[in-house]
């Protein structure tokens, strides 16, 4: 199910009695906003919501749109036919465009909180579904192998699961989420899926070897300051530095794509999504 909530934002924002208006979004969708708060912006007060009028009519346009909302759909259907298929809603809202495109909330429904400011377009948007679906289906799906799903039932937050489990689960999730945008979008380059550009893609291909050994020591490793290392492309130059070396935003996401490809084209997405990782 496709739930609209940038709309509903945008006609709060706009209206004659916004500040009543928009109290009353937030008092309606409170335990929402507080578990997303909670996920993307930890040391903030309140879930930042996009309040440019301008923008916030662009964004809620977008969000409403019925063949926008229909390629969600779409997809949703396709990635259950490969094997992912542990996706409840998909919320739509629009925040300040900071953070991941999606933000997967196994617990308590299993929703996949979509912010369309952060996807650019509709290949963005697209590919931020697909790693959100690829995400809950590893971490709901009641045969996967994922040791996040001890977390089954627990209020979610993913910061404490990345001090808990090891830097391999949060790698492999992002190469599962890579595997399945390519597979939904299979005509759309590598380096769009991954949100860079040609030629960034390109070093971390040249790279790759290098940066592989550097993750490697690394895997079985807990801590937030390695996920913000390896798959966090906002975190600033000093917590990604290894050494001398500043690893690149999203060579976490394309290593972990490289080293699932083989086991990915031998058992199937729908497999590798419920391994060990």
């Amino acid at each position: 199910m496709i739930t609209d909530l940038v709309s509903p934002w945008c006609t709060a924002v706009e209206s004659p009695d916004s500040a009543r208006a928009r109290s009353a979004f937030r008092s309606r969708h409170a335990d929402l906003l507080e578990i997303l708060r909670r996920q993307r912006a930890p040391l903030a007060d309140v879930l930042p919501l996009a309040m440019n009028p301008r923008e916030l009519r662009l964004l809620a346009r977008r969000a409403a749109d019925p063949d926008s909302q229909q390629a969600l759909r779409a997809a949703l259907v396709r990635a259950a036919r490969l094997g992912a298929d542990a996706c409840g809603r998909v919320l739509l809202l629009a925040g300040d465009a900071s953070g991941d495109a999606v933000e997967p909330l196994p617990w308590p429904d299993g929703d996949a909180a979509l912010f369309v400011d952060c996807a650019g377009n509709d290949v963005s948007q697209l590919a931020a579904l697909g790693r959100g679906v690829a995400a809950l289906t590893r971490w709901r799906a009641i045969d996967s192998q994922s040791p996040v799903r001890r977390l089954a039932l627990q209020p979610w937050n993913r910061w404490q699961a990345h001090r808990d489990f090891p830097l391999r689960e949060w790698i492999y999730v992002a190469g599962l989420g890579l595997h399945l945008g390519h597979a939904l979008l299979p005509d759309q380059p590598s380096h769009a899926l991954l949100g860079i550009s040609a030629a960034a893609f390109g070093r971390l291909r040249e790279r790759e070897r290098a940066f592989h050994a550097l993750l490697s020591a690394e895997l079985d490793q807990c801590g937030i300051g390695l996920v913000l290392r390896w798959l966090s492309p906002g975190a600033p130059a000093g917590p990604r530095t290894i050494g001398d070396v500043v690893v690149p935003p999203f060579a976490g996401h394309y290593l972990g794509w490289r080293m699932l490809a083989e086991r990915v084209a031998r058992v199937g997405l729908g497999e590798a999504i419920r391994m060990e990782s």
